[in-house]
């Protein structure tokens, strides 16, 4: 009778990368951490503009129309992000009184931004009044492939920005893993920010049917991009190059995978394919 053998090397080294993963500190306070809430709500946010200076091909926020204010309830929050749509820096002056307006209800403020519009003298302005985190984006470490994804050549510039900002700001780079296109970008990226910034935060890749053909055009072999195992050794891989960076994915995926054993983690899929995503919480105007 032939024995069939469900656990391998593979189950055990998963199992141990997920025990070893560390919540992003941009998900500390975030309800989707919390098993517990059936359906949970993200950190609220503040949305400024949907205009943007760069034309990533993955990006859903131009397949939306997200009126400017606040979205989500602000009392009983312990964060807000600003923003989850377009690129904030594209107004600048909504962003410090963004920052100020959240400080003074003593909440904590996480800026996402691409970097593009960064610099030392703006970097030192969110500083000075209360931001405590800066999330840059950067999905590769090669310029050509930079200007594939973005439709910008800023790889440079966003690299330096970088840079800067983590003398001044806890720094966490949000990247996107597509398996087989950037797997190598993101171990150079890595090594090259060891000792610069604080974390990193890689992200599955999410297809829209609006941006599906101009990703498709990339040749990435879908079966591979939703497998859970390739984000977990990505990142795992990742963390080798970079000892002094918390390098993790998103807080509400990593508290279910810690759940699972690595059977399940060898094997889950997840869907690639999404619908836009709707902001389902509350809306109020901005009051400046």
């Amino acid at each position: 009778m032939s024995m069939i053998i469900l656990r391998n090397e593979i189950c055990d080294k998963l199992e141990d990368i997920v025990k070893n993963l560390k919540i992003v500190k941009h998900c500390i306070g975030c309800e989707g951490i919390n098993l517990e809430i059936e359906n949970p709500y993200h950190h609220p946010s503040i949305e400024l503009t949907q205009k943007c200076n760069l034309n990533c091909i993955y990006c859903y926020s131009k397949h939306k129309n997200i009126k400017r204010g606040i979205y989500g309830n602000l009392e009983n929050a312990k964060a807000v992000t600003i923003s989850q749509y377009g690129e904030p820096l594209m107004d600048l002056e909504g962003v410090k009184k963004g920052i100020e307006f959240c400080k003074d209800l003593d909440l904590r403020v996480d800026l996402q931004t691409n970097g593009v519009l960064l610099n030392e003298k703006i970097i030192e302005e969110f500083k000075d009044l209360g931001l405590d985190i800066i999330m840059i984006s950067l999905s590769s470490f090669n310029r050509e492939k930079y200007k594939l994804l973005t439709g910008r050549d800023y790889f440079s510039k966003v690299l330096e920005n970088i840079k800067i900002a983590s003398k001044y700001l806890h720094t966490i780079v949000r990247t996107i893993y597509i398996p087989g296109f950037n797997d190598n970008d993101l171990l150079k990226l890595s090594k090259e920010l060891n000792g610069y910034v604080d974390e990193i935060m890689v992200h599955h890749l999410i297809l829209y049917k609006e941006n599906e053909n101009s990703l498709k055009n990339l040749n990435i072999n879908f079966d591979e991009v939703g497998k859970i195992k390739n984000l977990l050794l990505m990142v795992n891989k990742m963390q080798e190059n970079s000892p002094k960076i918390n390098v993790t994915i998103k807080g509400c995926l990593l508290v279910q995978l810690k759940e699972m054993d690595g059977f399940i983690l060898n094997n889950i899929t997840y869907d690639v394919f999404s619908e836009v995503p709707d902001i389902k919480r509350e809306y109020k105007p901005l009051p400046w």
